[in-house]
């Protein structure tokens, strides 16, 4: 099903009726639509909740490619729906949008991908609170209703979540050295999916303050938060480490990456006999650049130093 619909693109339930010849569509009020034609859940979700009471406003959000979602408040975890929900009997498309309306007009849905079940809290119970994984999570999307879903949370409108077992890690108020991670950093399923990534963007464009650490570009839609000591390299603490992260332009993160260049300790550029000085001058590539090096990073810096030896020199 979820190959006719265009991760990104606006639907109404009346489109989705039409799509796929679901009369049921049109009629339903419920977060959670099934039918025996569909071989699907779709998730209709109003990040914020108009008319309902505070406490059920605020648990639908997404932290980076994870999504958070409460049930409804009839359900518990062994409800038959959300047991299949549990075992993964049924593929989960979720549609999703801030506002239900906007000056009294009813608001189309943000198609945002398939959602797959990671955990839920034990302590929650009418409603379940239920954590996805969002197998179509793009961090590097430039489309903009992707980004106003992805980028909503409660704090945005003065509010705050009752999620509170998971509170930990939205990075709320917290010194860098008490922070905590999220405690998974790979989905082992038919691929291998890095769970966590989004959140680690959204760390290290808070480091850098949304622009290149190089060039100083701040297009955030085309930067890459690149890992110093690679990824397959790394323990699960590194991986998610904002000392281990530059935010980089396309093409100093390519030549970084490639260990081309690298920096010592105190931020001069180390740039590879193998790039000629006409690729350097198209580049933009000088020996004047420094990078703005703190602590934390020259562990990592030594270790991609010495790859940097081993490889592009």
């Amino acid at each position: 099903m979820n190959e006719s619909l265009i991760l990104g693109n606006h639907y109404s339930k009346k489109d989705l009726s039409t799509i796929y010849d679901e009369k049921g569509l049109l009629s339903s009020r419920e977060g959670i639509f099934s039918s025996g034609s569909l071989h699907s859940y779709l998730f209709f979700v109003d990040l914020v909740k108009e008319g309902k009471q505070d406490r059920f406003h605020f648990n639908d959000y997404f932290d980076g490619d994870i999504f958070h979602w409460d049930s409804q408040t009839t359900q518990h975890i062994n409800s038959p729906r959300i047991q299949k929900i549990v075992n993964k009997q049924l593929p989960i498309l979720l549609f999703s949008r801030i506002y239900p309306k906007v000056k009294s007009q009813t608001q189309p849905f943000v198609y945002c991908g398939r959602l797959e079940y990671i955990e839920h809290d034990e302590n929650t119970t009418k409603p379940v609170h239920i954590i996805f994984q969002s197998l179509d999570y793009d961090e590097t999307t430039q489309n903009k209703n992707l980004i106003n879903i992805y980028n909503w949370k409660p704090e945005l409108i003065g509010k705050s979540s009752t999620n509170n077992v998971y509170l930990v890690r939205k990075q709320i108020s917290k010194p860098r050295g008490e922070q905590k991670k999220p405690n998974y950093t790979e989905r082992r399923g038919l691929v291998t999916s890095r769970v966590g990534q989004g959140w680690y963007r959204q760390e290290i464009l808070k480091k850098w303050n949304g622009k290149c650490s190089i060039t100083g570009c701040s297009i955030t839609e085309i930067l890459i938060s690149s890992h110093i000591k690679g990824w397959s390299e790394c323990n699960e603490d590194e991986r998610l480490d904002p000392d281990n992260g530059i935010l980089l332009s396309p093409n100093i993160d390519s030549l970084f990456d490639k260990h081309l260049i690298s920096f010592n300790d105190d931020g001069s550029i180390l740039i590879s006999d193998k790039i000629s000085k006409t690729d350097l001058d198209i580049l933009g590539i000088s020996s004047s650049i420094k990078l703005i090096v703190d602590t934390g990073m020259k562990k990592y810096l030594l270790h991609h130093r010495i790859k940097f030896n081993k490889e592009g020199i």
